[in-house]
């Protein structure tokens, strides 16, 4: 199955930090049967309220192919790290090969083939 997947992590973060966690949670789906197929960081930007005392967060989405028990581990993991600001896992029909607009590397390297 297919799913797009969007994390914020802390605006208290550094940079290196909030990549360091993205990885982790690469790893995670990747260790439970997973495929990354396309990877975005949208940036740090402003929320539009407050949660857990930030008002900034760093955004980040991703593609994948996993098994719905891939998910497990994984929503455990956001749920008892405080660095998890928010997450959406969406089931969805296919991946979009185009990197969004809101991407901020726009470099085509982090959209994988299948």
């Amino acid at each position: 199955m297919l799913y797009e997947s969007v994390f914020v992590f802390s605006g208290q973060l550094s940079p290196k930090l909030a990549e360091d966690k993205l990885k982790e949670t690469l790893e995670i789906i990747k260790k439970a049967g997973g495929k990354i197929l396309k990877q975005e960081s949208w940036g740090l930007r402003s929320l539009a309220y407050k949660i857990k005392k930030n008002s900034k967060g760093y955004y980040y989405m991703i593609n994948s192919e996993a098994e719905a028990s891939a998910f497990s581990s994984f929503n455990v993991k956001m749920k008892q790290d405080d660095d998890f600001l928010r997450f959406l896992n969406l089931k969805i029909k296919e991946v979009d090969k185009e990197l969004s607009f809101l991407d901020e590397s726009k470099t085509k390297e982090k959209v994988y083939e299948k």
